[in-house]
């Protein structure tokens, strides 16, 4: 169990790196936009669909990393104050009722999208570049899913540390794993 733990947190990793990656493209994008419209009076067509698109896949693809490092925002003033095995239990009823679901509805949307935009050769309408939408459901998919994964990762982790079996996910907040 520990192994594949492990994986998913790994995945988790990759990905947080690609996400990184994305984010030095998107501030490029800005840059060159800013550059092309403000000194040479150019503006271009395309760099506002690829800021859109790459803020909308980095911030997903971040999303299981996020989780993995306990760094999500959540308003716990009550559940902080029972104990620890208590603590587990509630988060793991939360990702059971509440974020499994919502995360499989949002997986489900986004590979049925983006395998209808790569079916259909989809393109952005509201642009003029009109650039094709499947990559960017693609990463939507891709961090939607991830962030599935690691919940899943997380869901266990607390049962098994609610059972007295591992430490608590509340407790190891390391960026390494």
């Amino acid at each position: 169990m520990t192994r594949l733990l492990s994986a998913v947190d790994a995945i988790s990793n990759v990905l947080a790196y690609l996400a990184m990656a994305f984010f030095v493209v998107l501030v490029g994008d800005m840059l060159y936009e800013v550059i092309s419209r403000r000194v040479f009076g150019a503006p271009t067509l395309w760099a506002y669909d690829i800021a859109y698109m790459m803020n909308g896949t980095l911030f997903l693809l971040a999303a299981g990393y996020t989780l993995k490092l306990n760094e999500h925002i959540r308003i716990d003033f009550l559940s902080t104050r029972f104990p620890r095995k208590v603590q587990d239990w509630i988060n793991a009823a939360v990702y059971l009722f509440l974020l499994f679901p919502m995360l499989a509805f949002a997986c489900h949307g986004a590979v049925v999208e983006g395998w209808t935009a790569f079916v259909t050769d989809e393109l952005e309408p509201a642009s003029s570049w009109k650039p094709v939408l499947w990559p960017f459901y693609l990463g939507i998919a891709v961090g939607f899913g991830s962030f599935w994964l690691q919940a899943l990762a997380q869901f266990v982790r607390h049962v098994r540390s609610a059972l007295g079996r591992d430490v608590s996910p509340l407790q190891t907040q390391t960026a390494d794993g």
